[in-house]
């Protein structure tokens, strides 16, 4: 980064250079004056949405801030600012107004908190056409009774397909969703590649017991042994690749948390799914510990060879760093037992005179009981607690969640968000959470969000640009601007080199008196990204404006980032950040990047 001498005055803009990609990765030295001040104004809150019900389920909603208590680590913390979100009023606690550091940026003028973001996130690949046609009308339905209703909520509509696709951006009246909802279909059934496996399975085991010709019984092919291999195989084939769509569903659902942990204030992410799968696979090993009963040792052990707790809590604990409740809705309803499934039930062959326990094939091929209860706990389970450390609900086996998606709506109009100083070293970065009722009642629950990470403030800062990046939550207090210059030949081979102009109002600036006159500190940091999903890394630099480079007549000074890209179209997203107040601007402009002469 080079600083430029001022230009003319009749320009009315002061040139801040940022060429090289490395500079713009250095970072503050450390005896620049501005790190000292952004050090005294930042104030780490932390707001914890807690939910309290009775034993009927119904939102308690009449408590103040003396009925709660807030343990972090185990010691306990000094509640010092409360909002009782039924009434949407804040109460002062220890003479401090209420405070949530992570909505300076966009917060109104009469610094009232944010509102509440609801988004409904549809699995598109890990739902079925029946679930998805099953529950869209309630879904629409839901957000139809929440037109008219007062503001104070805005809603997103976003899908995984598999990766994360916004398809709504945020808005205050539901209603735009429901058009998109209705719209859409699912990009796979996620039972298919179950009921293929399992016919496999079924065909290898089938073929063995009763010969190619489905006649009569063969004695000299044993299934469990002289098919292990295949119907082993089928199985493995199977677990993987559920495994590898399970992982890209968490990692949209991820991406849908970081982006909506850049903007202020509680959000609720309804995720609208047919489960996602604990244990990859475990039903089928499961089935073939069934079919092989003296493999069920072995197979038992399968079941664990892909657990997928690890991800699930790093998820949880990752939307609640991002002040992210998530609450599962899974879609498949009420789900039929195997034996009435006529894609893995009905005759396959006449009696196998003994083989897996001298029952009728029809009876050994099928999936018991005890079996679909495994796979049913198994979609499930990761559900349950991905609600319950993030303070959510669930929505299980209903086959029309009308009902609980009320219950739903009824957490968005009834939490209490309680704040207290976090302090600011913990030996490890995710810290637990613990709220407490100082005089419960019998079958009251309380539910909240049990661990965060404190972020700094560059993390806070990268999180609001994605923000604006991924969901087009633009801000501008700054009254910034951003433009683009004529792009020229890259470093790297196919790559050009983009101009990014950002405009930086000087009167906007805040400056501070020093030993050689005033002098104000602007941040500056930038990504692109394109719509396959590919992004740079989030680039920053701090640009001192200060008396000597500003002339009087100086409306603007430009700063310029030099970025390299490939041909395609992008988009821009660039944050400026006037340390000195915490103001910012956030804005996203499109570039279509062409080779020069092309």
């Amino acid at each position: 980064m080079r600083l430029l001498p001022p230009v003319p005055a009749c320009s009315a803009a002061l040139i801040v250079a940022l060429g090289a990609p490395a500079a713009l990765a250095q970072g503050r030295p450390a005896q620049d004056p501005a790190a000292t001040v952004v050090e005294e104004v930042t104030v780490n809150v932390l707001n914890i949405d807690v939910h309290v019900t009775d034993r009927r389920g119904r939102p308690v909603s009449d408590l103040s801030v003396e009925d709660f208590e807030i343990f972090e680590e185990g010691e306990p913390m000094a509640i010092t600012n409360f909002l009782n979100a039924a009434s949407r009023s804040a109460r002062q606690t220890e003479d401090r107004e209420w405070l949530e550091s992570e909505v300076e940026e966009l917060a109104s003028p009469q610094g009232t908190d944010a509102p509440l973001l609801v988004a409904l996130y549809v699995d598109r690949f890990r739902i079925s056409l029946g679930s998805l046609r099953r529950i869209e009308s309630d879904f629409a339905a839901f957000l139809d009774e929440r037109t008219d209703r007062p503001a104070g909520r805005r809603y997103l509509l976003a899908t995984g397909d598999p990766g994360l696709n916004i398809r709504v951006p945020f808005t205050e009246d539901p209603s735009d969703l429901v058009v998109a909802l209705r719209a859409l279909k699912p990009m796979h059934d996620p039972d298919l590649l179950r009921r293929q496996a399992l016919r496999r399975i079924r065909s290898g085991y089938e073929n063995c017991a009763l010969g190619e010709s489905r006649g009569a019984f063969v004695p000299d092919c044993e299934p469990c042994q002289d098919m292990w291999a295949d119907l082993l195989g089928s199985a493995d084939e199977y677990a993987a690749e559920t495994q590898l769509r399970v992982a890209d569903s968490l990692s949209a659902l991820g991406e849908l948390a970081l982006a909506l942990g850049g903007l202020p204030g509680p959000k609720a992410l309804v995720h609208v799914s047919d489960g996602l799968p604990l244990r990859p696979g475990a039903e089928l090993f499961h089935f073939l510990g069934e079919l092989c009963p003296e493999r069920q040792q072995e197979m038992e052990r399968r079941q664990f060879d892909r657990d997928e707790t690890t991800r699930f809590n790093h998820l949880s604990a990752f939307s609640n760093a991002n002040r992210v409740t998530i609450y599962p809705v899974d879609a498949a309803g009420i789900r039929a037992s195997s034996s009435s499934d006529v894609s893995v039930a009905g005759p396959v062959g006449a009696d196998d005179g003994g083989g897996a326990g001298g029952l009728r094939l029809a009876n050994v091929l099928v999936p018991s009981h005890q079996n679909d209860r495994l796979r049913t706990d198994n979609l499930q389970a990761p559900l349950s607690l991905l609600a319950d450390e993030t303070g959510g609900r669930a929505v299980f086996n209903q086959a029309r969640p009308a009902e609980a998606l009320e219950e739903i709506a009824a957490d968005f109009g009834s939490y209490y968000s309680l704040g207290y100083a976090a302090p600011p070293h913990r030996r490890h970065p995710i810290r637990q959470i613990e709220v407490r009722l100082t005089n419960p009642k019998n079958g009251w629950r309380v539910r909240y969000r049990r661990s965060y990470i404190l972020k700094s403030e560059e993390q806070r800062l990268a999180d609001r640009l994605y923000a604006a990046l991924k969901l087009g939550e633009q801000s501008n207090a700054l009254g910034a601007d951003m433009t683009f210059g004529e792009v020229r030949n890259g470093a790297g081979q196919g790559q050009v080199t983009l101009p990014v102009e950002v405009h930086v109002p000087v009167a906007a600036v805040t400056r501070l008196p020093g030993p050689s006159g005033s002098s104000g500190t602007v941040r500056i940091f930038l990504v692109a990204g394109n719509d396959k999903g590919e992004r740079t890394p989030i680039r920053q630099k701090a640009v001192t404006l200060s008396d000597a480079q500003l002339a009087p007549e100086l409306e603007s000074a430009l700063v310029v980032v030099n970025v390299d890209l490939p041909p395609g179209r992008f988009d821009v997203a660039v944050g400026v950040r006037d340390e000195a107040s915490g103001s910012g601007s956030y804005l996203v402009r499109e570039a279509v990047v062409e080779l020069p002469g092309g």
